[in-house]
């Protein structure tokens, strides 16, 4: 595991401690605790010797962890709050593949609102990637981990995402067919897909929750983000889901997966698409 992955990981636990150590845990351990004292008073069933130091250690130790854990969390919250822009760019690829699972985490830990993930990777417009890296890398694995993560999440509280993908070539349709294989049983999660060649690149969204929005500028090499900038606000993603909507009702726009199944012959008609277009392109020369 790389340094920024370590990273990512080490703030992505605490924002979880912090939810975990929360007030009711506080009053939780504190009730255990009084109703141990008392049922060992009055029946010595644990047989404890100097049970009043005891039973103050106990309440010391779980007010600190509060203290501590409450105090971390207010200082990031004040942290967030008086950064002077609520817009940050993200300028390479590392920064903004180990942002989006911080972002991810603190979406999880609000617990307010629509859990929802609207994900166009608009990628390959203006050109072929390469669809898979010789070597697995790292952050894009963290990313896909993540969304995994969301999209296998069930019941109370459980993520809705919904992709849109742009497949150009077979190499990329093996990608997609990939995943879908893999998250194929998930219950909230539906993906659609355009197939655009030599258009104009565009700006990827990544919605997350109500809060978050992502603009990807498309990176040259791969299908993934090489930069992005994020945005807080729910003005702004009230609008970016607008037009996320807008490219999911698009006629050209094919469903390869609803909540309740893949969408297997569409995606065999989108690769006889494909390889049609491409033998029109060798015999073109």
């Amino acid at each position: 595991m790389d340094h920024a992955t370590f990273r990512t990981q080490y703030r992505k636990f605490r924002i979880l401690i912090s939810k975990f150590f929360s007030y009711w845990f506080f009053v939780l351990f504190a009730t255990v605790g009084t109703a141990f004292a008392v049922l060992e008073r009055f029946t010595h069933v644990f047989h404890v010797e100097n049970l009043e130091p005891f039973l103050i250690l106990i309440l010391v130790y779980a007010l600190l962890v509060y203290v501590v854990t409450e105090r971390a969390k207010v200082l990031d919250d004040i942290h967030d709050s008086i950064k002077s822009s609520k817009a940050v760019v993200h300028p390479t690829r590392e920064s903004v593949y180990t942002k989006i699972p911080l972002i991810l985490a603190k979406a999880s830990v609000r617990g307010k609102g629509r859990r929802r993930i609207f994900h166009a990777a608009l990628h390959g417009n203006s050109g072929r990637r390469i669809a898979r890296p010789v070597q697995p890398d790292p952050l894009f694995e963290l990313f896909d981990s993540e969304i995994d993560k969301c999209v296998a999440s069930a019941g109370t509280g459980m993520w809705n995402v919904f992709e849109i993908y742009n497949i150009a070539d077979e190499d990329r349709l093996d990608g997609v067919q990939e995943l879908l294989e893999k998250r194929k049983d998930a219950e909230g999660y539906e993906v659609r897909a355009f197939s655009l060649n030599d258009g104009l690149p565009h700006l990827s969204p990544l919605i997350i929750g109500e809060e978050d929005l992502l603009l990807g500028v498309d990176d040259p090499r791969y299908y993934r983000m090489r930069a992005a900038t994020h945005l807080q606000g729910r003005d702004h993603v009230r609008l970016a889901t607008e037009y996320f909507y807008s490219l999911w009702n698009d006629p050209r726009i094919r469903v390869l997966k609803t909540e309740t199944s893949v969408e297997w012959k569409e995606i065999e008609a989108l690769r006889a698409k494909l390889r049609a277009v491409g033998g029109l392109r060798e015999q073109a020369g």
